[in-house]
């Protein structure tokens, strides 16, 4: 436990007390003066505007619904008289209310539409604010390179004012982007900086942020007293200004430290502390922050059952947020590709248009020759049969160049197709990582960070080894269909055919499958034991053998039974896999093989990509077979697939059908052709 300091008592003040604080009192007062005003002014004109401005500036870090709504109406009526200053800051103060919600990419637009129209007014004040805003929301983006860019331009044209109130502001901001490049040294030099003049001012509500990333650099510095001194000060000047959404972030600060420094109990009062004002705010990337602390203060406590239980709401929003970010990225590359697509398009317009304009200036030139030339020499044929000879080649010389042209274009519009079709398995791919491999791997991590700090002990972690060892695998199998299918759709996969023996493939496989469904308690048996000799690729047919099986595992209840046959005709052998499971709706049979991909929960709510049986599909008509299933919801589904057999076979028409027991087996036997 620390022992209590004046420190302290800033930090611990209830929220119910900022209603006595002078400062909060004050701007109630000035809120209420306002408020006072505007209902003496309902004259709709710029006055109004400017009183709606100052109250949704007044109100947003109180209460984001009141400015919201101010500001929707400065915005509003400000459009209406073409009032552009009183529409910059309404859009402004719009913007700030998105940031405080956790809305950056509409903070964004916002902001820049507000800066466009600054620029055209020239109002070299409201540059530097709004240049400030966008390199925060940069920030925030975890984009300080570019964040870095608007700050310093902003601190320049603040500068050129000698503003010191807002150079001190931006001089804060440009160390947070340097926190988040981890150049901690320089974030420190400019927040010094920014302190230095924010004290000359006695700007309390304004050095609340700048204590707050000194507080931030202390702690990845590893100096938790600093740390814990910085954002007492910044709890309390925030508190002072009634600035509820740094309230929040400085809770969570001082519960983190505080955990460091094993003052669990106030750790627990900040964190409940900053949860119930979070509420007010719905800022989700506060909550994930939360449940990061939490998680961090119950594994402090050896409370680890808890400890677990937040570190997966933690992980659930982290991914979230990570998916959120994907899908930015995504976007921004997708309105990249579309912007270079355009582009070549209009180069290949220009080009076109200008082979147009010398093909006609050629004509003009060609018929205005001619036509003096048989003016003039109306008599000499021999001449005019020779011009007409020359304006035929270069006819023809023009075609050719007209068909060159056209087989650009044609080459252009297929690549254009291919990078598409490269965008859309690049799309397929984030989706399969961000959805469903992710989600295993962050449990498995949070299970092995327990075990490695010894947090939870080995009898404990043996309860989920099963569930486990069956998500990774289940992970791995779609790895694989994953990697096939990428690999197969931007450069194809060659089929390597030869003589094997399919027994002794299936069998190779056949026991790391059975342990997947004793896991289920599920039953799998095959009746292949006698030599089945077929010409096809091994590792595709490996693939769909595994497929086929591992879906009917993934489909069966426990208490289920699959089995697995096969038989022989003249010229090919047909596989079955056979299952008494769930079936699959009528609804969607039409969907298994098609071009669509199609998943499904399993019974124990396994997860899959929807290529395996596409895959299949594929790999069983590159080698010269074909694959079909038959199946009734409710009683099961039965797979059907042949291959060639091999040259060297004893054929058997009738097919043959024997339980055998399982054995080891070393290899596949394959006999070259």
């Amino acid at each position: 436990m620390l022992p209590a300091s004046p420190l302290n008592k800033y930090v611990l003040i209830p929220l119910y007390l900022l209603l006595l604080s002078p400062v909060v009192t004050a701007q109630q007062t000035i809120s209420d003066s306002l408020l006072s005003a505007l209902q003496q002014h309902p004259q709709k004109d710029t006055g109004r505007i400017y009183l709606l401005n100052q109250l949704s500036r007044s109100y947003f870090t109180r209460n984001t619904a009141a400015a919201a709504t101010f500001g929707q109406e400065a915005l509003a009526l400000s459009d209406s008289l073409h009032d552009v200053t009183g529409k910059i800051w309404a859009l402004r103060n719009l913007a700030l209310v998105e940031n405080t919600k956790g809305h950056l990419d509409e903070q964004m637009r916002l902001t820049l539409q507000a800066l466009k129209l600054a620029t055209a007014t020239n109002d070299a004040y409201t540059l530097g604010v709004l240049n400030n805003d966008i390199g925060n929301i940069y920030t925030e983006l975890n984009s300080p390179q570019d964040a870095l860019e608007y700050l310093k331009k902003s601190l320049a044209i603040k500068q050129k004012r000698n503003e010191k109130a807002e150079i001190g502001k931006t001089l804060n901001n440009i160390g947070s982007a340097y926190i988040a490049l981890q150049a901690l040294d320089s974030a420190m030099l400019y927040l010094k900086k920014a302190e230095k003049i924010k004290l000359e001012l006695h700007d309390l509500r304004s050095l609340a942020f700048t204590y707050e990333n000194m507080g931030i650099i202390s702690l990845l510095q590893h100096h938790y007293n600093d740390a814990l001194r910085f954002h007492g000060l910044s709890a309390a000047y925030y508190e002072e200004a009634g600035n509820l959404p740094g309230l929040v972030k400085a809770s969570l600060h001082l519960a983190e430290v505080k955990t460091i420094l094993g003052d669990l109990k106030d750790a627990d009062k900040q964190l409940s502390r900053a949860k119930l004002l979070n509420e007010q705010l719905g800022n989700t990337k506060n909550e994930m922050t939360y449940y990061k602390v939490r998680y961090e203060l119950d594994s402090a406590r050896r409370d680890y059952a808890a400890a677990f239980e937040n570190f997966k709401q933690f992980s659930t929003r982290n991914i979230e947020f990570f998916n959120a970010e994907k899908g930015r990225q995504i976007s921004r590359s997708q309105e990249k590709y579309e912007s270079e697509k355009k582009q070549r398009e209009n180069i290949l317009l220009k080009k076109e248009q200008h082979m147009h304009l010398a093909t006609i200036q050629q004509q003009r030139v060609l018929v205005l020759s001619a036509a003096a030339l048989f003016m003039a020499l109306l008599l000499i044929t021999v001449m005019v049969y020779r011009l007409y000879k020359k304006q035929q080649e270069l006819y023809r010389e023009l075609n050719n160049k007209n068909r060159e042209a056209s087989m650009q274009n044609r080459i252009i519009l297929e690549q254009n197709v291919t990078l598409e079709n490269l965008n859309q398995v690049k799309d397929k791919i984030f989706s399969v990582i961000s959805h469903d491999l992710r989600s295993p791997l962050a449990i498995l991590e949070g299970l092995l960070f327990l075990l490695k700090d010894e947090k939870i002990d080995a009898s404990q972690f043996r309860i989920y080894t099963d569930e486990l060892w069956r998500d990774v695998k289940n992970t791995a199998y779609m790895m694989d269909n994953m990697l096939q299918w990428a690999s197969n759709q931007m450069k194809g996969i060659g089929v390597k055919a030869d003589d094997f023996d399919l027994t002794l493939l299936l069998n190779r496989e056949f026991d790391l499958l059975n342990t997947l469904a004793k896991q289920k308690e599920v039953k799998l048996l095959h009746e292949l034991n006698k030599s089945i000799m077929v010409y096809a690729d091994p590792d595709m047919i490996r693939l769909v053998l595994r497929n086929l099986i591992n879906n009917a595992i993934k489909f069966t209840p426990a208490g289920g039974e699959i089995l697995i046959s096969a038989r022989k005709d003249k010229e090919s052998a047909e596989i079955t896999v056979k299952d008494n499971g769930t079936g699959i709706p009528v609804e969607n049979q039409h969907r298994i093989f098609s071009n669509i991909y199609y998943s499904t929960t399993g019974t124990q709510n396994e997860k899959g990509c929807g290529l395996g049986l596409h895959l299949s599909k594929d790999f069983v008509e590159r080698n010269h077979g074909r694959i079909w299933f038959n199946s009734m919801p409710g009683s099961g589904s039965s797979f059907f697939f042949t291959i060639p057999l091999a040259d060297e076979q004893d054929i058997n028409p009738h097919g043959y059908t024997m339980v055998v027991q399982d054995h080891p087996v070393n290899g596949v036997r394959v006999l070259r052709r």
